[in-house]
């Protein structure tokens, strides 16, 4: 069976080839599609980056600049001019590495935050900022569209390399390794990066076995925030390490996530009011927008593993969350500014539109519907 998703023909034996935009049939699926565009990531962002929080629509100054955002903002804004090049996005790109060049320390590490007025607010910043950071990194360096920034990019993706295996956040492991893995597939005989990856696949397997039982086949004894990105980093490692153990373990993980979002006929993903605590009772509110970008992401790898049609249809429902298929029936995209709110509380939506929200809408978005992966 073919399938239309966004700008590709998908045939389940050839992949994501001809470029074809069946609009009409798209808006089938999702009838409150939007057109691309970026405007709400252009009103949040200055000369310095990308601001953390808005208050409502209007970018909010007294929280300043974080280094994970920008770094997600990167990955976004590079994918964007893959999509349709543009000057505009040209400097949005070099506008978010500088960013990352500004925060980045002596020894390779990264500051994290920097207040509106340009003071550093912390000496170093967290595993998740500088892990999120490798993988904005590793996209760059895969393109060759933008080859003018790789110099820099190099510059600062050498020395971050080092701290790589002191990592112990999963999530963060996660995201270096996304990040890695881009990067071998345009630097594939660099030694150093194929054993990183080796061994940051192996720690992950590690806490996974350690964590695990018949009745929770988890990577820890909780089940919290950004969940998706763990058993979709382990199933690309698998792949590119040909590591049948891995392949198992992200199989796993990923129909227990699978089992949980998709207990009823839309996708619920685990709320910050509690998360879900092994032995508890999961929390269905404070649901945000950053479970969906990589959500989206392991349905897509489920499909490319099991040649299974129903995970397609899983990135499609998952990608409708944010037009009122959710715990709530509301949308979370704002049509007037482009912008995506803040998270799924059990009073309604949290209104505010910030750089992690908006972002997460715009990757779901490319992710579903261009075939970026």
């Amino acid at each position: 069976m073919d399938m239309i998703l966004g700008s590709r023909h998908f045939n389940r034996h050839e992949g994501y080839a001809s470029e074809i935009w069946d609009e009409k049939l798209l808006h089938d699926i999702i009838p409150d599609l939007p057109a691309f565009d970026l405007m709400h990531i252009y009103r949040l962002t200055n000369q310095v980056g990308i601001l953390q929080h808005a208050k409502y629509s209007t970018p909010n100054y007294h929280h300043g600049y974080c280094l994970d955002d920008n770094a997600r903002a990167l990955l976004l804004v590079v994918m964007a001019h893959e999509k349709k090049p543009s000057v505009h996005l040209e400097q949005l790109i070099s506008t978010y590495l500088a960013y990352l060049y500004y925060m980045q320390l002596g020894n390779g590490k990264f500051r994290n935050f920097l207040s509106f007025d340009h003071v550093f607010l912390d000496e170093e910043g967290t595993e998740d900022s500088f892990g999120r950071t490798i993988w904005g990194l590793g996209y760059l360096l895969k393109t060759s569209q933008q080859a003018q920034f790789h110099p820099l990019v190099q510059e600062l993706f050498r020395p971050a390399l080092r701290h790589i295996n002191t990592l112990r956040s999963l999530r963060a492991v996660a995201y270096s390794l996304l990040g890695l893995m881009y990067y071998a597939t345009s630097y594939p005989k660099d030694e150093e990066v194929q054993e990183i990856i080796e061994q940051m696949a192996h720690y992950m397997l590690d806490e996974y076995q350690k964590a695990s039982s018949p009745n929770w086949p988890w990577y820890e004894k909780i089940v919290s925030y950004d969940n998706a990105i763990l058993p979709l980093s382990i199933l690309r490692a698998a792949c590119t390490l040909q590591d049948n153990t891995l392949l198992d373990v992200g199989r796993q993980s990923a129909y227990f996530l699978d089992s949980l979002y998709f207990e009823r006929e839309h996708l619920s993903v685990i709320g910050n009011e509690s998360w879900f605590i092994q032995g508890s009772t999961r929390s269905r509110f404070g649901q945000q927008p950053i479970e969906l970008p990589s959500t989206i992401l392991l349905y897509k790898q489920l499909y490319e593993i099991t040649g299974e049609e129903k995970y397609l249809d899983k990135m499609l429902t998952s990608f409708r969350w944010f037009f009122g298929a959710n715990e709530l029936g509301l949308s979370l995209y704002d049509p007037q500014s482009k912008g995506c709110c803040d998270g799924l509380d059990s009073h309604g939506i949290n209104r505010n539109q910030g750089a992690e929200s908006t972002i997460s809408f715009w990757l779901s978005y490319l992710y579903s519907c261009y075939g970026f992966c």
